[in-house]
């Protein structure tokens, strides 16, 4: 008799690849990560026959191929220490970041996507579990007042392999995630946005990889790539700032999450230097209005859309 699958032992494991879909397996003792995987295990491209049979019906069809695809979703936190790289690092390097440790802070990048990691992952469901290699996706970061931060990697492509059943994992170690902190309004210390001190709620950075199985190479690849933020804010009345009349002007965009010294470990910097406002929509918070605005961050040169660091 089977034994039943219980979501409540889903794990998911990555190791960064030292080759493509090579080097070795992951383990729940290094290598767990701390997110919910929401994954199609098998998806499978195919084509319909289509030929003249003598009857009426259908012809069949013929698998063309395998990926496992779909998203990930975690927590966004520091490693507490100014200078060392956060946990969730091996999905941010996945998604076609860097992640360079300096003195006194940690620099997150926009790497040349012909050049971005590749993650081994491993998904157990109880007894059963898939090799994952190969793997690549996408990335958001969120910080709002009105959830903890999150980190989310859309568009999860990775070379298939079929499950198999044995042990459930042991030694699980997470203890190299940090609990996230929560975004009270008094953690945003900079705020810059086209000039105005910004009373946010909500910021999304979207790093938007289209993410792509080539099969020339039989590798999933990350073949485009465009950056966007989201900032819900308090509006301004028209005489000290007109975010309706600024749509599609360019300016910068700096931010700052977590207070110097009491949040040390655990802040966030961005930077835009060349963001197009490209959407303005007016929503309410406690009867205040306030404006959902949209930028595209432009690149003046390659891989300068956005910068960011943890400190």
């Amino acid at each position: 008799m089977s034994q039943s699958i219980l979501t409540g032992e889903y794990l998911f494991l990555a190791i960064l690849e030292s080759s493509y879909a090579g080097g070795p397996d992951p383990t729940a003792a290094a290598n767990a990560m701390r997110v919910k995987a929401n994954l199609t295990l098998s998806e499978v491209e195919t084509e319909d026959m289509d030929y003249d049979a003598g009857v009426i019906g259908e012809k069949g069809s013929v698998e063309i191929r395998r990926m496992v695809t779909g998203d990930l979703a975690g927590y966004y936190a520091g490693s507490g220490t100014k200078n060392v790289p956060s946990a969730i690092t091996p999905l941010l390097k996945a998604a076609g970041l860097t992640v360079t440790p300096a003195a006194d802070h940690v620099a997150i990048a926009l790497g040349d996507i012909t050049a971005a990691g590749s993650i081994k992952g491993m998904f157990y469901r109880g007894t059963a579990s898939q090799i994952q290699p190969g793997a690549r996706m996408g990335c958001e970061i969120e910080f709002s007042v009105d959830s903890l931060p999150r980190v989310r990697c859309p568009n999860y492509k990775a070379l298939y392999n079929k499950q198999t059943n044995g042990a459930k994992p042991v030694g699980i170690d997470l203890s190299a995630f940090k609990n996230p902190r929560p975004t009270d309004p008094a953690r945003f210390i900079t705020k810059n946005i086209f000039g105005y001190n910004a009373s946010i709620s909500k910021v999304v950075i979207k790093i938007e990889n289209e993410v792509a199985y080539l099969p020339e190479s039989g590798s999933v690849e990350i073949v485009d790539r465009k950056v966007m933020l989201e900032i819900e804010f308090k509006e301004p009345t028209p005489d000290v700032k007109d975010f309706y009349d600024l749509m599609f002007t360019y300016g910068a965009i700096d931010l700052q999450i977590g207070q110097d010294v009491v949040d040390e470990g655990h802040i966030f910097e961005a930077n835009a230097a060349n963001a197009q406002l490209t959407g303005v929509s007016q929503t309410e918070r406690n009867k205040v209005a306030y404006l959902n605005c949209t930028f595209k961050c432009v690149p003046t040169a390659a891989n300068n859309d956005i910068t960011m660091k943890q400190r």
